[in-house]
């Protein structure tokens, strides 16, 4: 008491050398079933660099487990109130060793911050703050104090005794952990830089905030992985690979976060930490933060891989184009499919659909139904591609590559449609297999857009669309177009329709003004055209409308 009415407060490393000393008497005392229960700074004498605790008056065996006895009488309290344990302080005949923790807690914090850690102007005040009050944290009064002697204190202060540390062995332990020289006690007069912020590892590895800082560094991700598929044509697989990564990294982070957490708890209540050992070591913030990136790290070289096996002609992986099979600019005879529905217009439908699709790739070239029938007529046998049939109330379309010269099949593929309307995605999809598949860049077949917004939206204008193509290509102009005036009857937006209109009303009818009028209104609309219907109708209107001669045969010179 001289030393700290002299000083006030002392030394860090002095006053967790008497902390130390104090303890471990208490271990002996109690090993000996002896509690103290007047722990204070009056009864600790200070002999050279050691402490010894004297004053054992009011100390009391402890009872040997039966029951059969009892520290103190019911409603009677024995100590001095500045350091009485709560349970103490209200006289409870059931308290044992664990009043000297608390009241080693008070002196330890008098000893570091110069005042004890619970106020009152009289006796039963301090007894009845001892019960209701908390105490403020040790930093509050003194920074320099190290978190991990701060925690260990105020876990000594818990109000219930099975909150603190249990037994003076056990709090020997944490105290001698702090004498260490990794035990995080720093020289008097210095200020110590914790490494981790306990508290804020703690609230941060709460499993709401890990769930959320984890689906924003997904959605992160997922946006730079998407991104990179569109500008680098990456593989098709690689988005869903990352969405998989994520969905096994989530249980981890949180299983990290929960790990991570305890032991962040632990270190503010004083408790050594050992290294984390067994299945426990992998799951800190530094390993699965590196396990993700290496994760992401294999993503990249497999995509990497994949990308130069299909560009060397190599594997599995390889194109029609790089492995010599196909030319650049390979023409493509697209039959006429067979349909197995009951709808016998939806055949054309699809075939149209597929034609417009194939044709916006630059690696292929489509022949025009024009010249079809004449290479059919040399061929031996008509490539055999069948695309529609009937699954319950759902399509399935499927569609082979063959070769001319063999009848070799080059690649197949089938897409399934819910219903007559989902054949427009179906064939999206379809033809972007055929695409990669024959060599295409898929950063291009990914940069058309979809036929249902290249085309219309509208099933039957599309029907009537290709009911009309085909009959101009059996030489009926005036059948054709009143189904392309019903096409676009049915959608005033269908580009294509208005083009081909003033195409068959140019080279059938010879009227004029209504094909300069389809004309216009098919380049007014040609934003939602495919690149090579747009250059199409630029070219039309040019000649036809403005008479503009040079600037028609500028758009469509490489088509």
């Amino acid at each position: 008491r001289q030393r700290l009415l002299k000083e006030r407060e002392l030394p860090v490393a002095e006053a967790v050398r008497i902390i130390r000393d104090v303890v471990d008497a208490l271990t002996e005392a109690h090993a000996h079933g002896v509690v103290h229960r007047d722990i204070k700074p009056e009864n600790v004498l200070l002999r050279g660099r050691h402490a010894l605790v004297m004053d054992f008056g009011v100390a009391k065996a402890v009872s040997d487990a039966t029951g059969l006895k009892q520290l103190t009488t019911a409603g009677v309290s024995l100590g001095t109130p500045a350091y009485m344990a709560p349970e103490q302080a209200t006289a409870d005949p059931r308290l044992d060793h664990r009043v000297d923790i608390y009241a080693v807690g008070v002196v330890a914090y008098e000893l570091l911050t110069g005042r004890q850690p619970i106020q009152g102007a009289t006796a039963q005040q301090v007894l009845a703050a001892h019960v209701t009050s908390l105490p403020q944290p040790v930093t509050q009064y003194r920074e320099a104090v190290p978190p991990e002697l701060a925690g260990t204190v105020m876990r000594c202060l818990e109000k219930k005794p099975a909150d603190r540390v249990q037994s003076a062995e056990e709090l020997l332990q944490h105290i001698e952990a702090l004498s260490t020289s990794t035990g995080g006690i720093t020289p008097a007069m210095t200020r110590p830089v914790a490494a981790v912020d306990d508290q804020a590892t703690a609230r941060w590895a709460h499993p709401l905030r890990v769930t959320g800082m984890f689906g924003l560094a997904s959605v992160g991700a997922l946006a730079i992985v998407y991104g990179m598929m569109q500008q680098l044509g990456l593989a098709s697989w690689v988005f869903p690979a990352a969405i998989g990564l994520l969905a096994l990294g989530l249980p981890i982070m949180l299983f990290t976060g929960h790990h991570e957490r305890r032991r962040a708890e632990a270190r503010m209540a004083g408790v050594p930490t050992a290294t984390p050992a067994g299945v426990a070591r992998h799951f800190t913030w530094r390993r699965s933060l590196a396990g993700g990136g290496l994760a992401f790290l294999g993503l990249a070289i497999a995509s990497a891989s994949y990308m130069a096996t299909r560009l060397l002609g190599i594997g599995p992986a390889a194109t029609l184009v790089s492995s010599g099979v196909f030319e650049q600019r390979e023409r493509i005879v697209l039959a006429s499919f067979d349909n197995s529905t009951a709808d016998s217009a939806l055949g054309e439908t699809v075939t149209e659909l597929f034609r417009i699709d194939l044709a916006q790739s630059p690696t292929v070239t489509i022949m025009e139904s024009a010249q079809l029938a004449a290479v059919l007529a040399r061929m031996e046998r008509a490539p055999d591609a069948r695309i529609i049939r009937e699954l319950g109330t759902a399509l399935v379309l499927s569609a082979r590559l063959l070769a001319v010269s063999s009848g070799d099949a080059l690649w197949a593929g089938s897409e399934r449609a819910a219903d007559v309307d989902g054949v427009f995605a179906a064939i999206d999809r379809l033809s972007a297999a055929v695409r990669e598949r024959i060599g295409e860049s898929l950063r291009t077949i990914r940069r058309d857009p979809p036929l249902a917004r290249a085309t219309t939206r509208s099933t039957e204008a599309l029907r009537l669309y290709a009911q009309a193509l085909r009959a101009n290509d059996l030489g009926d102009p005036q059948r054709a177009i009143a189904l392309l005036e019903q096409s676009i009857a049915t959608d005033s937006n269908f580009a294509m329709a208005y083009r081909k209109l003033g195409v068959v009303l140019t080279n059938f009818e010879r009227d004029a003004e209504r094909a300069d009028s389809a004309f216009a209104r098919a380049y007014r609309l040609r934003d939602r055209l495919t690149e090579r219907e747009r250059y199409l109708a630029d070219g039309a209107y040019e000649r036809y409308v403005t008479r503009d001669y040079q600037a028609a045969i500028a758009p469509v010179g490489d088509l």
